[in-house]
This record gives C-alpha cells, sequence and structure tokens, in this order.
C-alpha cells in the first residue's frame, strides 16, 4: 500500500514536470483558473471584504482574526504531533485551553499576553519538512495559488481539522468562507494594486507564492512576517516599476508625435 501511494505521488509531481525550455507547463491552465478566481473576487469576495471593513471596527476586526487563529489551533496541534514537534503541539494546547476559557472563545489573544506566542502551520509546512520536491506552480480554482506539492496538502487540511469533526461540515465550510473574507480584508489594498494591471498579476501573485511558501516556513514567526513583508514590497515594487515603465513608453511616444 505504501509503495502504491509513493509511486502515486511520485506521478503526481513529475507529470508535465518542468524542464529548462518549459518552465511553467501549467500556465494555460493557471491563467484560466486565476482569470475565474478573479471573478470570483470581483463578484463574491471584494464586495463582502469591502462590506466587511466599512461596517466593522478595526477593534472588533482584530476580535475576528483572533477568534479564527483560536480555532485552527487544534489543527496546528495535530500537524505538529504528526511533525513530532511535542513544543509546538502543547504550546497550541495551551493556547487553545487559555484563549477558549478566558480569551472569550478567542476572541482576545490572552495567551500571548503571557508569552504563549501563535506558531501558524500547515501540512504544507510538514511535507516540506519531509522533503517531498515542491513540484510545479499551480492555480486551484477557488484556492489560488499552490504547487503540485501542496495542492496534496489542501484536502488533507481539510479532513484534519478535529473540531470539524464535533461540530461538522457546517463549521468548517462557515469558517472557510469568514476566513476568505477576513484575509481578504486584511490584504485589500495589496490584491487591488495586483489587480490593476492584469499583465504582471500572474507573475506577481507567482513570486508572492514562492516567496512566502516555498523558501519560507521559518520556525520563527518574526522570520516569516519579515518575508511576507518582503514578498509584499517585491510584489509592490515589480508593479510600481510596470506603472513608470508604462508611463515612460507614454512621454515618449508623446515627444515623437509632437517631433512629427
Amino acid at each position: 500500500m505504501k509503495k502504491n501511494f509513493r509511486w502515486l505521488t511520485l506521478c503526481l509531481l513529475t507529470a508535465c514536470a518542468a524542464t529548462p525550455d518549459n518552465p511553467d507547463p501549467h500556465r494555460t491552465f493557471n491563467e484560466n483558473a486565476l482569470e475565474f478566481n478573479m471573478d470570483l473576487d470581483d463578484y463574491v469576495l471584494r464586495p463582502l471584504a469591502s462590506g466587511y471593513k466599512a461596517i466593522t471596527p478595526d477593534v472588533m476586526q482584530e476580535s475576528v482574526s483572533n477568534f479564527l487563529m483560536n480555532w485552527k489551533e487544534p489543527f496546528y496541534c495535530v500537524n505538529y504531533v504528526v511533525s513530532l514537534d511535542a513544543e509546538h503541539a502543547a504550546n497550541s494546547v495551551f493556547r487553545f485551553v487559555i484563549n477558549t476559557t478566558f480569551g472569550i472563545l478567542g476572541l482576545f489573544d490572552v495567551a500571548e499576553q503571557i508569552g504563549l506566542e501563535k506558531a501558524e502551520t500547515s501540512y504544507k509546512a510538514t511535507l516540506k519538512k519531509i522533503e517531498m520536491p515542491n513540484g510545479d506552480y499551480l492555480v486551484l480554482p477557488v484556492f489560488g495559488s499552490s504547487s503540485t506539492r501542496d495542492a496534496i496538502a489542501e484536502p488533507i487540511s481539510w479532513f484534519a481539522d478535529p473540531v470539524g469533526y464535533f461540530i461538522g461540515f457546517p463549521y468548517m465550510l462557515v469558517k472557510a468562507i469568514f476566513g476568505a473574507v477576513n484575509d481578504r480584508a486584511s490584504n485589500m489594498q495589496l490584491v487591488n494594486d495586483m489587480k490593476k494591471d492584469k499583465s504582471t498579476m500572474y507573475s506577481a501573485m507567482k513570486s508572492v507564492y514562492f516567496q512566502k511558501f516555498v523558501t519560507g516556513y521559518s520556525d520563527n514567526e518574526e522570520d516569516d512576517d519579515e518575508e511576507e513583508e518582503i514578498a509584499e514590497s517585491e510584489t509592490k515594487g515589480k508593479i510600481e516599476e510596470n506603472g513608470h515603465s508604462k508611463n515612460g513608453k507614454s512621454d515618449h511616444n508623446k515627444q515623437v508625435a509632437k517631433g512629427k
């Protein structure tokens, strides 16, 4: 059974694999998926996130983020146990118990105030830890940027949340929707800037993904935050550089036209 699973995984990772002549073999599929995701964002996610930001005070938005983070702790704990990381598994348990009780179901991050720092993780990190090759870049409908390795982790993440087994599928669905709206609201300006120039949006999102999820996964949360800030600043730089380039070409064309 294990041999069959490894063989299947190898096939998934090597099928249509990138080569020097074709470094992005799934680009056609990716661009179609990206277009679908952008339409979904335009007509559903961005209006919901904009309305959420407009009617919700910053303090309440922080409480919602804390609440969503708290109910991810059981999932983090299971993932750390699978990774044989007892220290972070215990940290997730203590954070969940303290914030659920003293933090009013997680609306307030009391655990962080007493020195228990949050430590996010995912099965993407676990697959990287066991040195499974990243594979090719993929854009998944609804889920967004991923890879042939991380695409395996997506369904695992859905079914490995222990809280979902107690409350049921509706909880998982509601949590996913609220999480998506909250994340979109938190990154409103960055995503809007990316979408201004569709010609660079694909490469910009791919760059952010690789910097955050392929070269990242540090055990130090401050390092992760710093890497994310670098990725965002480089993405903004590319967008601004492209804008300046277009403006420069426009000015040049105007000068040529005047000369004529």
